[in-house]
């Protein structure tokens, strides 16, 4: 079993428990899944390495879990999951995935109308059955119905977070058989797009045949769609399809441009070709008279015939970028790797489930320069949101850790605090003060029109103390969509405000978006990056959010992370 496929299980069992009735238990194993998804290793292999010890060192992990995950790879079943999954008349893992539809909606939906599945649920609501239930209303109803189209929508596209490591894992997979000379992931995974359909694998080998039949007896493949002699299609376990192909040498390069780009991408590259004579296909560049082949082996040499500096993957969107590359004038992206630290993560204070030294310690072994602890303030009940007292409490625990880790790595006490519906933040001014770092977020009334929304936030940004605007659009990728705001407006204000524009490299929000940032660097925008961890191994989320920002075109200049500790310093003490 994989770590997606385990998680899967864990959150399901966290729902039906929290349904039960059961208290503490859910939370236990909705973290412990939240840890398992994100981890880069391979949840067997980690087992096979130290058994269920190894199991509990990862964050959220305790004993009775580690039991459970021991007997999921052992077995590929969970009798506790299956008992609990029998004790439910409804489907859990179905209902659960529509946005509004938490444990306690699914039971009371059970209860008055006797709601069991998907089908159900949407008969119900199209039937105006939801809203004459006492608390629920007509607004919920039109909700949950625009929930379930945005569920079925987002079952098609994986999470690229929570992909990387299974992609990674293929490819070691492929390089390691004989013959094998370079395996490159092509398609909107290349281009590091937030969510992804389907992989596209490309080879180049000496024995193609040898390849497939490796390829299609890999040990998570679920079912074998098509086992050809230079390509082949398979869906995983957990639904993923990947497709691989073999490649002669000489077209390598053309068949990664060909399935990097995205479809309006190319469409520009062979105007441009049939402009010079030539017609572009994955099989290579070739003369339009005679056919002759002109390149094909690597990407940059068919740029290059094109008359065009080659840009990068991210890029390849038809957003104005072959116009750049025509007058070199393609932006110097920042690079995977050149974020030096972090701005938002949570901790035992709040909703996360490391300690504050804990993540210092692993912040340390990754090699980052500083991290900012960003615990809730304001509303969010879920979240343990802090108060003056906690807050004050946690300081004194900060400056502690920070005289022990001093010559490691600058520890900045920050807070994410609500925005209430007035506009000002959950938070006193002289309280304010008081901290290195203020991230500001929505976290309740999403359904504000976009006028109110928008002047809700502007409010905050202009009479607040805030360094980052956090997630800026609220949404959350195949669950939910953001709320309503001008964003023309919203980054008017922050360049206006010097407020940082956050890019939450989280996967399930991935917000900013990379075609938003780009705008809002056209306006002369700065940005940062946070992982919003809870825990972690949530830290490796970095490299997402630097892809993101290599979606917008921003260079390192644009981004806070990529700053020396002691500019940062100055510029947040400058608010």
């Amino acid at each position: 079993m994989k770590n997606l496929e385990i998680a899967k299980i864990l959150y399901e069992i966290a729902e039906m428990l929290e349904i039960k009735g059961v208290e503490f238990k859910p939370r236990a194993y909705q973290r412990a899944a939240q840890s398992i998804e994100s981890i880069s290793e391979d949840i067997v292999d980690l087992y096979k390495k130290g058994g269920v010890k190894e199991l509990e060192k990862i964050p959220g992990v305790g004993e009775h879990i580690a039991l459970k995950i021991k007997e999921l790879i052992e077995t590929g079943k969970l009798k506790y999951y299956e008992d609990l999954k029998k004790q439910m008349p409804m489907n859990v893992d179905e209902l659960r995935h529509v946005h509004g539809m938490g444990p306690k909606r699914i039971k009371l939906l059970y209860q008055k109308l006797k709601i069991k599945n998907l089908r159900e649920l949407e008969k119900a609501a199209k039937e105006h059955k939801i809203q004459k239930i006492k608390g629920l209303g007509a607004k919920v109803e039109e909700d949950i119905l625009k929930g379930i189209e945005f569920a079925k929508q987002g079952h098609k596209r994986f999470l690229l977070g929570y992909i990387i490591p299974i992609a990674d894992d293929i490819k070691k997979k492929l390089l390691r058989i004989k013959g094998v000379k370079k395996v490159e992931i092509a398609g909107s995974y290349r281009r590091m797009k937030e969510s992804i359909g389907d992989i596209d694998i490309l080879v180049s080998a000496l024995n193609p045949k040898q390849v497939m039949e490796h390829f299609v007896k890999m040990d998570d493949v679920s079912d074998v769609l098509a086992h050809g002699a230079t390509k082949s299609i398979v869906r995983l376990n957990n639904g993923l399809q990947v497709d691989v192909r073999v490649l002669k040498e000489n077209e390598f390069g053309s068949a990664l441009q060909y399935f990097t780009g995205n479809k309006e991408h190319n469409i520009e590259l062979r105007k441009i070709a049939l402009s010079k004579g030539y017609t572009l296909s994955e099989y290579g560049l070739f003369t339009i008279k005679g056919k002759k082949w002109i390149a094909g082996r690597t990407e940059e040499e068919i740029y290059k015939k094109l008359g065009i500096d080659i840009m990068a993957p991210e890029m390849r969107e038809n957003i104005g970028e072959i116009e750049a590359a025509k007058k070199h004038a393609l932006p110097n992206l920042i690079d995977y790797g050149e974020a030096k630290g972090d701005f938002q993560m949570h901790t035992i204070w709040s909703d996360g489930s490391n300690s504050i030294e804990e993540m210092v310690k692993s912040a340390v072994s990754l090699g980052r320069k500083f991290i900012t602890i960003t615990d809730h303030v304001g509303q969010l009940a879920i979240a343990h949101a802090l108060d003056k007292r906690r807050i004050e409490k946690q300081a004194k625990e900060i400056e502690k850790i920070r005289r022990k880790y001093d010559n490691s790595i600058r520890i900045f006490h920050g807070a994410e605090v609500d925005i209430l519906k007035n506009g000002r933040l959950a938070m006193e001014r002289n309280l304010q003060d008081k901290l290195d770092v203020i991230l500001a977020s929505i976290h309740s009334a999403f359904k504000m029109s976009e006028k109110d929304m928008t002047s809700r936030i502007l409010n905050a940004l202009d009479k607040d103390r805030v360094h980052i605007f956090a997630h800026p659009t609220g949404r959350l990728i195949n669950k939910r969509e953001g709320y309503a705001v001008n964003l023309a407006k919203l980054f008017e204000a922050a360049k206006r405000t010097n407020t940082f524009l956050e890019i939450n490299c989280y996967p399930e929000r991935m917000d900013l978006d990379g075609v938003h940032v780009k705008a809002a660097k056209d306006v002369g925008c700065l940005f940062s990056i946070g992982t919003d961890s809870h825990n972690k191994t949530h830290m490796n989320f970095l490299k997402l959010g630097e892809a993101i920002a290599r979606r917008g075109w921003l260079e390192s200049r644009h981004v806070l992370n990529t700053f020396p500790v002691n500019r940062i310093e100055k510029i947040l003490e400058g608010k």
